[in-house]
């Protein structure tokens, strides 16, 4: 007789390309787009055996019509992954090193940022201190060196994707990609890679893929609302974020999916206004038919997040946040430092901090997938998107003593005459400042009523108020085509990105000193001299060097990425395969920087009047210097996968991949001397790595040791000779090596009680890292240079921690998550370490009706300080010379306080969802 029916999951979605076969026979069939399935000439009283990769199979009695059949999932190490691989394959089966995260583990979860969900993977340190964006992520180790800005440091050799393409192309100083990734409700499942495949599956990103994966709608109607409320900053600020996502079936054979949030909060930190706040909108709709499918999807983001900045730490031997300052304080510039200027050339230069980062984009994206039967399939995704950033970003932040020649030097006030600084609302007097010269520039304090001047006397907070507005406007694009067979798969393929970003300017709009408290106070500085002259040393809204402090340009540039690719799997034996791919990579970089000078003061500036200095030395008539830079790389991977049995796996895999120098690299060209002199040299990275996985009912494992090296980490500086003359010092071109292991355990110890474990151990060196410098005089010859060769690797912890246990029942669970991350060498000089931290984190769940959960999170509960990031003592800049502070330097320095940023405090959440 005939047999027909449906295979869904256990959402009742169908699934797509199940075997249903007549058990005892080799007669069956696959199930069309529809999960229907339908078998003629069926004996009666058969039995068909269901199965699909990543469910459990199923037996069912031959009964006819209309049958209904539902799968459900099996382990994890049996799921279906897609990053990574150019074909839909069982983890199990995958010579790739992947993490995965679904729907139901993110929604126990309540992650500070998109990026800090990867703190469950192994191989990865995240650091989230910053807030919600400008997360730093490295993976094995690599980090962007010897740049220590944070801000493009851990993203720069992975890539953020969503929905298999990268979220974002290039660096432009503060612009970063998760500036546009946001989790919400549409989030359907996290695929994580660490190296391996990254080199030739993603875009100049050899270090890792991390794809946000997004749902799309099923056959029935089904949606949620979540409403999360809670308290950041140990209970103080308050936090509100609604979520909601519906998709299901329109007619056709075509569904839709739907979804976003909307979050206002004060932030982990309060600094006097709202941190975060905004939201995104997400949608698509998408055909099924009997050979494939099309999807077409949106996105909308408009969001502002603020970024923390460091407070004050002290004692190298055991890095600490310095007393009375707490972690829950923050030295972000208040609501009232706005500030409207311009520069000499007329470009409006606006600052206001309560717009922090704000964040738009509209996207517009359609992912096909065909099959042209013979074992002939195309797979093309193409995406544009329109993304702009304004940043208010309050920058260089760092004590700053009244009497040092570098801040007056910066104010100006070098000279004779008495200098007052008053609170800028009230204008009540907090100190007076002698400055005479005795020969040379002093500066004695005769009054000082600032705030916490026991723990640094004399000193304030040295401030700048950083701003830009780049616009990027990208296009990516990937088309693969497949040919199986019974032995082969091959792929073959290319990606297309271009990422134009139009002349933008960016700079410094003005730089403050305020009191060096929790919330601090911008300051009101004039200076009167001997004569009587008043000068006033900052503009009303208490900035000094308006219209561009230490330079406010424009910049204009074009990154064009093709990238042709191969990938090929061969079936040796039923057991073990081996897969290989190639990627050519080429990179265009182009653009041009509109470098300004400094306006000369002796006009009295944008008002004419030489005593309101603080408009006098504006930036003015840009200069362009155009440039164009050319990478031609190639990168290559290949594995053997054996599988041991049903239930365990062995591969090992070695790579070869390169990155090419981001926009950052050039952002610093401001002559054609130094246009010469700039070097656009791509790194390479090497990785073998060995992977062990198994499952079975109760049992989960995924072992993976790695080996990696980091090569031609290019250091090239220059400096000026007698002449004037730029010339370039010595260059070097520098290696890390990591070696580690990571692992992944999941066992369920009984129906109920379960735990996840994610550990990673790692060694890292330098083989090599000499860093030039320039010797104390203008002649060449005693030039020199610094060697750390040897020296442990920076920013790495030597071990990472994550164990989940879980308790659960049909309607309730809870767990509580323990992270550890063991310390870090602070910088390539190895001067000290950072200490170890750990953080527990608790969530519970109940199910109150089928349909409404009611869920709480507590995270940090014993509200404990991690250290993360820090910078160099002795104010701006040194602040930033953190590869410059060696072991010398910290022992003449045991007392001195320096920035330091820490993990984010306390916080409470209490979440309920309603799902139909």
């Amino acid at each position: 007789s005939k047999v027909s029916g449906k295979v869904t999951d256990a959402k009742n979605e169908p699934l797509v390309g199940a075997a249903v076969l007549v058990k005892g026979t080799k007669y069956g069939t696959v199930t069309n787009t529809e999960g229907v399935f339908s078998l003629d000439n069926v004996a009666k009283g058969s039995t068909l055996v269901v199965s699909f990769i990543g469910y459990t199979n199923k037996e069912a009695a031959a009964d006819g019509n209309n049958m209904s059949i539902s799968l459900e999932e099996s382990g994890a190490l049996d799921e279906v992954i897609v990053t990574g691989v150019f074909d839909e394959r069982k983890k199990l089966a995958a010579s790739v090193s992947i993490s995965t995260l679904n729907v139901k583990q993110m929604e126990r979860l309540s992650p500070n940022s998109g990026a800090d969900l990867l703190r469950n993977v192994p191989g990865i340190f995240v650091n989230s201190a910053a807030g919600e964006v400008r997360t730093n992520v490295y993976t094995r180790g690599l980090a962007n060196r010897p740049s220590y800005n944070d801000d493009v440091s851990g993203l720069y050799y992975v890539s953020l994707q969503e929905d298999g393409l990268p979220i974002s192309n290039v660096f432009l100083s503060t612009y970063t990609h998760d500036l546009f990734l946001r989790t919400d409700a549409t989030l359907n499942r996290l695929e994580a890679v660490r190296g391996g495949t990254a080199s030739i599956a993603g875009a100049n990103a050899p270090g890792g893929i991390f794809n946000y994966l997004s749902k799309t709608g099923g056959d029935k109607l089904a949606g949620l609302v979540r409403e999360k409320i809670g308290l950041e900053g140990d209970g103080k600020n308050f936090y509100s974020r609604t979520e909601a996502n519906i998709g299901g079936p329109l007619s056709n054979g075509w569904f839709y999916n739907v979804g976003g949030f909307y979050r206002n909060a004060k932030g982990a930190r309060n600094v006097g206004y709202p941190l975060n706040y905004g939201g995104q909108i997400k949608a698509n709709v998408q055909k099924k038919y009997a050979n494939g499918s099309v999807t077409f999807y949106a996105k909308y983001l408009n969001d502002h997040n603020g970024t923390f900045l460091n407070l004050i730490g002290k004692d190298f031997d055991k890095p600490q946040i310095a007393s009375p300052f707490t972690n829950n304080d923050a030295f972000i510039l208040p609501a009232v430092g706005k500030l409207a200027t311009k520069t000499g050339d007329g470009v409006a230069i606006d600052y206001d901090p309560k717009n922090l980062n704000h964040s738009v984009e509209t996207a517009l994206g359609m992912n096909w997938k065909h099959s042209f039967g013979e074992g002939f399939t195309i797979q093309n995704n193409a995406r544009f998107s329109a993304k702009k950033v304004t940043f208010n970003i309050t920058q260089a932040t760092t004590p700053a003593l009244l009497t040092v020649i570098p801040i007056n030097g910066s104010l100006g006030t070098i000279g004779v005459g008495t200098i007052t600084y008053k609170d800028n609302a009230t204008k009540q007097a907090l100190a007076t400042v002698n400055a005479s010269f005795a020969p040379g520039p002093t500066f004695a304090v005769t009054s000082n009523n600032l705030p916490n001047q026991n723990i640094i006397p004399n000193s304030v907070l040295y401030q700048a108020a950083l701003t830009g507005n780049p616009k990027v406007n990208e296009f990516f694009d990937q088309i693969v085509l497949s040919k199986r067979t019974d032995k082969f798969l091959f792929n073959v393929g290319a990606f297309l990105g271009i990422s134009d970003a139009p002349r933008y300017s960016q700079g410094v709009a003005g730089g403050a000193l305020t009191t060096l408290e929790n919330q601090p106070r911008m300051l009101d500085i004039s200076m009167v001299l001997p004569n009587g002259t008043v000068r006033q040393i900052t503009s009303p809204e208490g900035y000094f060097k308006v219209g561009g402090f230490l330079g406010y340009n424009d910049y204009a540039y074009k990154k064009v990425n093709l990238a042709p690719f191969l990938a090929t799997t061969y079936q040796i034996t039923k057991k073990l395969n081996f897969d290989f791919g190639l990627r050519y990579e080429n990179t265009v970089s182009s653009g041009s920087n509109f470098i300004r000078k400094s306006h000369t003061a002796a006009d009295g500036g944008f008002d004419g009047n030489v005593n309101t200095t603080y408009d006098n030395n504006y930036f003015e008539s840009p200069n362009e210097i155009a440039y164009k830079f050319k990478n031609a790389t190639w990168s290559y991977s290949g594995a053997l996968n054996y599988l041991i049995s049903d239930k365990q796996s062995l591969y090992a895999r070695y790579s070869v991949g390169r990155k090419a120098p981001e926009a950052n690299a050039f952002s610093g060209i401001d002559s054609k001397e130094r246009l010469a002199l700039t070097q656009a040299v791509p790194q390479n990275i090497t990785q073998f790595e060995l992977g062990y996985k198994f499952r079975n009912d109760k049992v989960e494992i995924g072992i993976t040791p790695y080996y990696s090296l980091l090569n031609n980490i290019y250091t090239g500086f220059s400096s000026q000779d007698a002449t004037g003359t730029l010339y370039a010092l010595e260059s070097f071109y520098n290696s890390l090596e990591s070696k580690g292991l990571e692992a992944e355990f999941t066992v369920n110890f009984t129906k109920n009680f379960s735990a996840r474990l994610a550990t990673t151990f790692q060694d890292t060196k330098f083989p090599q890292f000499k860093v030039s410098t320039a010797g104390p005089t203008t002649a060449k010859t005693d030039d020199t240079f610094f060697d750390y060769s040897g020296n442990k690797g920076d920013l790495t912890p030597s071990v990472m921690l994550n164990l989940t246990p879980t308790y659960s029942t049909d309607n309730f669970y809870v767990y509580l998550t323990y992270q550890y991350i063991g310390d870090r060498w602070a910088n390539a000089p190895n001067a000290f370490k950072l200490p170890a931290y750990s953080q527990l984190d608790l969530g519970l769940g109940y199910d109150i009706t089928k349909n409404i959960t009611l869920s709480a999170n507590i995270n940090n509960i014993a509200n404990s300080i991690g250290i993360v990031t820090w910078g160099a003592p002795g104010g701006f800049p040194n602040t930033y010379a953190r590869t410059d502070f060696s072991v010398a330097q910290k022992e003449a320095q045991k007392g001195a306080y320096y920035p330091i940023g820490g993990t984010q405090p306390r916080s409470y959440f209490l979440t309920a969802t309603y799902k139909f």
